[in-house]
């Protein structure tokens, strides 16, 4: 496997475990108190939306030599 295809399985496997997190997040605080989980659940967001966006480098960069 590429170095390339390497980091996109890290990363994938990252997002999988930050949506763990604001599942569990969403179980456990949400139901106790609204106010805190929109707070508590920022981060989680936000790095998800950041590893999102690299996946979809990552993807490209992986098919580009593909399509070569």
């Amino acid at each position: 496997m590429s170095t390339k295809a390497e980091q996109l399985a890290q990363t994938i496997e990252m997002l999988e475990l930050m949506n763990d997190a604001l599942r569990h997040l969403r179980k456990e605080v949400l139901p106790k108190n609204p106010r805190m989980f929109a707070l508590m659940a920022q981060g989680p967001l936000e790095e998800m939306r950041r590893l999102q966006a690299e996946i979809e480098k990552l993807s490209a960069e992986v098919a580009a030599p593909a399509a070569a």
